[in-house]
């Protein structure tokens, strides 16, 4: 199996890992476990971005509540 690497000043290049596993459908989206860590990670990403939104609103929300509170004591 070929794994990509980058070093530096140059651009992807292609490295031999030597697995030996290099039979047709491998490295396939949804193919055996590739496929199953692609999945579990877009889900564990989608949680983290959730989590960013709802903290954002809350600050958003407070800022505002602060921001009305300031404002009717100078009124």
């Amino acid at each position: 199996m070929k794994a990509q690497s980058q070093s530096p000043g140059s651009s992807l290049t292609g490295v031999d890992t030597g697995t030996g596993n290099d039979g047709p459908g491998t490295g396939i989206p949804g193919a055996a476990e590739e496929g199953a860590a692609v999945n579990h990670g877009r889900e564990d990403l989608t949680a983290f971005f959730t989590i960013g939104v709802v903290i954002d609103v809350l600050l958003v929300v407070a800022f505002l509540v602060w921001a009305v509170g300031q404002w009717r004591k100078q009124k």
